[in-house]
């Protein structure tokens, strides 16, 4: 029986844990499209019913997506940059806050990026961007994910960086609030990729 039933191409099909820790990626079920950022609830609602509708002896029909927000825009070369480098803690942790430094480019006003201070913090985004081998490209309007506002107000980032009254003082936040977003991140939440997107990595 075992020569007909491949069971351990089923058993891989089961399994769909890419990494556990520190943040947990899962491989999704659909084969294009972009990455979904879950909470850990919804992941294990998703995960119970995944499992019964694979076992299903005549037919697999997973019913459902788990609840989700799509990872699209900038949030997608953010779970890119995450996902490179997920065996590597402290290397997510500097991608993160790396699009921590873009968001604030892009859409935090800050009096300091207002001044000559600005190159500087270019020239950081020039070089971490280049070490960690990460780039958000095209037309991206947010990079920081899409966390619920009951783990993490956004408008807390803004705020501190509008607030900010020194280029070291703006450095020291923008490292401590990705740094809690990241934690939120990795404690609450579960993120899905495409088969297309893990494919060969």
């Amino acid at each position: 029986m075992a020569e007909i039933i491949d069971i351990a191409a089923r058993q891989r099909h089961l399994q769909n844990l890419i990494t556990a820790a520190p943040l947990e990626f899962r491989r999704g079920d659909w084969q294009g499209g972009f990455a979904m950022l879950c909470g850990r609830e919804q992941s294990r609602r998703y995960e119970e019913h995944r499992r019964e509708a694979l076992r299903h002896p005549t037919h697999h029909h997973i019913g459902q997506l788990p609840e989700h927000v799509s990872l699209t825009d900038g949030y997608h070369y953010t779970a890119l940059g995450l996902f490179r480098h997920r065996e590597d803690e402290s290397a997510m942790r500097r991608v993160y806050r790396l699009a921590g430094f873009m968001e604030c480019v892009l859409n935090a006003p800050s009096p300091v990026l207002r001044s000559d201070l600005l190159r500087r913090v270019y020239q950081t985004i020039t070089e971490e961007r280049e070490a960690l081998n990460v780039a958000w490209r095209g037309d991206v309007q947010h990079l920081l994910l899409p966390l619920d506002i009951a783990r993490y107000d956004p408008k807390r980032f803004f705020l501190g960086v509008a607030a900010a009254p020194s280029l070291k003082e703006l450095y020291g936040f923008i490292e401590s609030e990705t740094s809690a977003q990241f934690g939120v991140l990795c404690e609450h939440y579960v993120i899905y990729l495409p088969r297309a997107f893990t494919a060969g990595r």
